[in-house]
């Protein structure tokens, strides 16, 4: 299962303030979704408002590959120049 660290505003909006889940899921499409179906809403608070990083790394595209012990941060958006 993949280790998921949610950051605030995440945690406390969706999830009770839980700041880290487990999730069974082979992409990060599929995260996101299983994410979804315990808190509904959060799949298009993330599109918009949340960049993904997977073991540090920023992903961009939600077709990416999981490994079980991946470790998926959810994280706000940064805005600045």
């Amino acid at each position: 299962m993949a280790r998921v660290i949610l950051l605030p505003p995440f945690a406390g909006e969706f999830f009770g303030g839980r700041g880290e889940v487990e999730v069974d899921a082979g992409s990060l499409f599929a995260l996101v979704r299983a994410l979804d179906a315990q808190a509904p809403g959060f799949a298009e608070a993330v599109e918009e408002r949340a960049a993904i990083a997977i073991d540090g790394v920023v992903a961009g595209d939600w077709t990416t590959a999981l490994k079980p012990d991946d470790e998926v941060m959810i994280v706000p958006k940064v805005a600045g120049g």
